[in-house]
């Protein structure tokens, strides 16, 4: 009796032991996550570019026969929240005319999926270059600044200013003497390139 209890405790003991050793071993190599792997996991989806939200909300103009579409964007603080809104000048057949080009204003936002894109803010229609912005606001939003003429109208200066919800669709109706000039100027003609 005492041989079966002696070697019931040494297979007792000896699994413990192999059990013991699994339990501290490390995985195989090929369950092991790298830390880049993980944080690549974890990661939220890579912001919106200036670019690519041009693409997506103006394919037509992209894909056209008419022409290429052209633009230039920059970036300044609008609203005053320490995060840069982005000007996109928008050229091309689909957007310009004798009186000039669009200018979107886009400012950042969250995303359904929690990426970063961004909302529009308005879409200004004939707008020369160059594009500025003044120190003046309002509504808590920076005025641009943009040159106007042809289409019939003298040369002037247009303040865009913000209304509470977007900049004005037109510039050649906020045609304003107070507005000596453009202010800093953000886009010029120089700017412009291809959007593929």
């Amino acid at each position: 009796m005492n041989r079966i209890a002696l070697a019931v405790t040494a297979t007792l003991a000896l699994s413990l032991t192999l059990a013991a050793c699994k339990k501290d071993a490390a995985p195989p190599p090929d369950a092991v996550a790298t830390s880049a792997e993980t944080e690549a996991a974890t990661e939220a989806p890579a912001p919106q570019t200036a670019e690519e939200w041009i693409k997506a909300n103006y394919q037509d103009a992209v894909t056209s026969d008419l022409g290429k579409l052209q633009y230039a964007t920059a970036e300044a603080d609008l609203d005053g929240d320490g995060t840069p809104e982005v000007l996109a000048y928008l050229g091309g057949p689909m957007f310009c005319g004798t009186g000039g080009c669009n200018l979107v204003v886009l400012k950042r936002a969250k995303q359904a999926d929690g990426s970063e894109g961004f909302r529009k803010m308005g879409e200004t229609s004939v707008v020369q270059l160059p594009v500025g912005v003044l120190a003046s606001r309002t509504r808590g939003w920076r005025d641009i600044g943009v040159t106007v003429s042809g289409g019939g109208m003298a040369e002037g200066i247009a303040r865009l200013r913000f209304n509470g919800k977007a900049y004005p669709q037109n510039a050649s109706d906020e045609v304003s003497a107070e507005a000596a000039s453009v202010g800093k100027i953000l886009i010029t003609e120089d700017a412009m390139k291809v959007l593929d």
